[in-house]
């Protein structure tokens, strides 16, 4: 059978497009070198059939009630998810996903859905008649005029704004004309475009959808959507996965590249299209501004080193459980984990209320609450605004965003506040841990860890390892050692403990461990000339 195009219209999805062609969806994605399941609205596709076969005109069907055994198309509105959606036909979550070939639980308003069930489908979607051996058109682009439509190919370094340019359009314009719903290109994807900035005509091979409604000016007083295209994305499709270049300005005037990744090789991935960027920013606040934060001068210092050798400012990894984690911790977005990402949002915006509003709420991140109440906000494309892991779901999903963050990692008064929720979720809990040991059969209550690890070493082991392994991990792994060197000092009170050789004690824990991840950070610390005095 011979190869032929296919170009995607709103709805299509690879499993129906294969069934379509009597194909599998791994042939498709073999076929055209694809490596996820998303498709783009205009994406030409290689498929085979006997014939060509380019976008029919589609045809709208009546609303029509189901049968357990009809197959129709619904389209996805504010508040859907699979769960309501499953139970709304009569199907369950699997068998849902699996009919519409997703990979993840995110969805999108105007996105289709195939559907089976006894439910009442009141928007139908636009469907495609079945492939017919027509001459295949020819492949040249009819010639640009003031009211002519063309296509146009995304090459590396394209950005909606660029083409918008070129074509004498506006960035609203071209993706109202494509049934676009955010500002992500993909090399070799195909746009409608046109001469002039009049409405541009309609695509025969493009079902009609929804005018996207004029964007909310966000709370600095501008447009939100056009201030995300200060951030400039492109990608790459290679092998088993794609490479993302996000081009980042910062505040002081520079820019930075962010490389990143999806299809990441983890045994705790949950999301496919999630990306990993180790980050960049490694800045060194000065000792002062670290202490601003509640530190003594010496737990700033054992802090600052800390920081130093932990993760980047502007790290972020968006494909586990977390949703969207960021910072030189991983401040963890998703509710089930702990929302800590939510509580450094609102710590930025309370103690770094300027730098917050330049670098988050002027793309139409905000933050709600304070506390374990904060929650992260966002407005999304038709300006209503997400909330919590709904909000999270958004960003993870659109990548121009995680701009706004890898420039707060180059940002030094947020950089401050991750060093701030640093210290309330790691540090105070890590030095005020009481302690439990046993010591040649006698059980002995400590505390505070910190009454008897007290030097500068000690004290940054403490902090680096309850960060790592939690408060409650760095006890199960700094008491055994303690029990096993008092016991060789024959220290049996809670105040002859002081007493104790504190190089020891995390010798001690080194020669235990198993974990190199442990095993690493005690020997940074003892490598780096730190005092155990």
């Amino acid at each position: 059978m011979s190869i032929s195009l296919y170009t995607v219209v709103k709805g299509d999805t690879l499993f129906g497009i294969s069934k379509k062609f009597q194909m599998t969806v791994d042939d498709l994605k073999s076929l055209n070198g694809l490596s996820t399941n998303n498709l783009n609205i205009g994406q030409v596709l290689k498929v085979r059939a006997s014939g060509t076969v380019v976008t029919p005109a589609p045809t709208a069907p009546p609303p029509v009630t189901s049968s357990s055994n009809i197959t129709q198309q619904y389209r996805v509105v504010q508040g859907d998810t699979l769960y309501g959606i499953a139970n709304k036909f009569g199907m369950t979550v699997d068998n849902l996903k699996s009919l519409n070939g997703l990979v993840s639980n995110n969805l999108y308003i105007g996105q289709v859905l195939n559907v089976r069930g006894s439910g009442t489908v009141s928007t139908p979607a636009p469907t495609t008649p079945p492939p017919t051996n027509t001459p295949p058109p020819t492949n040249t682009p009819p010639p640009a005029s003031s009211s002519s439509s063309q296509q146009y190919r995304v090459v590396p370094g394209d950005t909606l704004y660029g083409i918008a340019k070129k074509f004498g359009m506006s960035v609203d314009e071209v993706k109202s004309a494509n049934g676009l719903t955010s500002n992500n290109l993909s090399v070799g994807q195909i746009l409608f475009v046109r001469g002039s900035g009049q409405p541009a005509p309609t695509q025969p091979s493009t079902p009609t959808t929804t005018p996207i409604p004029t964007p909310t000016p966000s709370p600095t007083g501008g447009n939100y959507l056009a201030a995300r295209q200060q951030f400039r994305l492109e990608t790459r499709q290679e092998p088993n996965l794609r490479r993302y270049f996000l081009t980042v300005p910062l505040q002081d005037g520079g820019q930075v590249v962010a490389t990143m990744t999806d299809n990441v090789n983890s045994i705790h991935r949950v999301y496919p299209e999630g990306l990993m960027y180790a980050g960049q920013s490694r800045m060194e606040l000065g000792l002062s501004m670290i202490q601003a934060v509640g530190l003594t001068t010496m737990q700033a210092a054992a802090l600052q080193f800390v920081s130093t050798h932990e993760g980047s400012f502007d790290a972020i990894n968006s494909y586990d459980k977390a949703i969207f984690s960021y910072g030189f911790i991983q401040f963890t977005g998703a509710a089930a984990v702990g929302g800590s990402l939510n509580r450094l949002l609102a710590s930025m915006e309370a103690n770094a209320p300027a730098a917050f509003q330049n670098v988050f709420r002027s793309v139409g991140i905000d933050s709600e609450g304070f506390g374990t109440n904060a929650t992260v906000t966002v407005l999304d494309d038709f300006g209503s605004k997400r909330r919590g892991d709904d909000a999270w779901l958004y960003i993870q999903r659109n990548i121009p965003l995680y701009g706004a963050f890898i420039q707060a990692g180059f940002e030094p008064s947020l950089v401050r506040e991750q060093l701030r929720m640093a210290n309330d979720l790691y540090v105070q809990p890590a030095l005020n841990f009481k302690l439990d040991v046993t010591i040649g059969g006698i059980r002995l209550t400590i505390p505070r860890i910190a009454d008897i690890l007290t030097s500068e070493a000690a004290m940054t082991i403490i902090i680096a390892l309850a960060i790592n392994k939690g408060t409650g991990g760095m006890g199960q792994i700094v008491g055994p050692a303690i029990a096993s060197v008092a016991q060789q000092q024959r220290l049996q009170t809670p105040n002859s403990l002081q007493q104790i050789d504190q190089r020891r004690v995390f010798e001690t824990v080194v020669a235990n461990t198993t974990d190199d991840r442990v095993k690493n950070r005690v020997t940074s610390v003892m490598n780096a000339g730190l005092q155990f005095a």
